[in-house]
């Protein structure tokens, strides 16, 4: 294992678990900021709308009397984790990421409560990278697509919705705000022409 590339030692630690006895590891390093919000702008409408006609509703249904404004309280409740799930659960997972990049693949951990969660790109099945969100030396490099929502379709109507292990999966499609990022990224379409030879 090549450690003398390796800019970080506390990543290094974190990551050294998940290596395989006979890769060399390049690179390790975490996001330098939390990236400004990876989510689509219709979406935080949407909630901000259904949490005020549920507020508006419970207390509309509340005045009336009877047991309306219980079913209320239902709603306000999926606003709150509408909310949440947009606003904080992704940036509460990068906080906790670790990046690496062996010669192999480009892992990326993260914790949650219920522990760590391991993703990797394999360089052989990868077929490219995209550099985004550049500023100086500071950029992201996305491995695949992200999708906060989850499409469903029934007969002939079709919708989208928030889905929280949407929004974790999310987390784990890019190495986010890191520094040196044009290094990084020739490192990784380095790694990609070498192992699609």
């Amino acid at each position: 294992m090549n450690e003398t590339s390796v800019n970080n030692q506390e990543p290094y630690r974190e990551i050294q678990p998940f290596l395989r006895h006979d890769e060399t590891l390049l690179w390790t390093g975490k996001p330098k900021e939390m990236p400004a919000s990876q989510i689509p702008p219709f979406l935080p409408i949407f909630a901000i709308f259904w949490m005020g006609f549920a507020v508006f509703w419970t207390i509309m249904a509340t005045a009336i009397g009877g047991p309306f404004g219980l079913f209320g309280v239902f709603f306000i409740l999926i606003g709150g984790t509408l909310f949440y799930t947009l606003f904080f659960g992704q940036r509460k997972l990068l906080k906790t990421a670790v990046y690496a990049v062996t010669d192999r693949r480009a892992i990326i951990l993260t914790r949650d409560r219920n522990g760590t969660n391991c993703t990797e790109y394999v360089f052989s099945a990868l077929s490219t990278v995209n550099l985004e969100a550049v500023n100086g030396n500071t950029g992201t490099i996305r491995f695949a697509e992200d999708r906060v929502y989850v499409e469903y379709r029934s007969g002939w109507s079709r919708r989208r919705t928030v889905n929280s292990d949407a929004v974790r999966r999310s987390a784990v499609t890019a190495f986010f705000m890191i520094d040196d990022v044009h290094r990084v990224y020739r490192l990784i379409t380095d790694q990609l022409e070498q192992n699609n030879q």
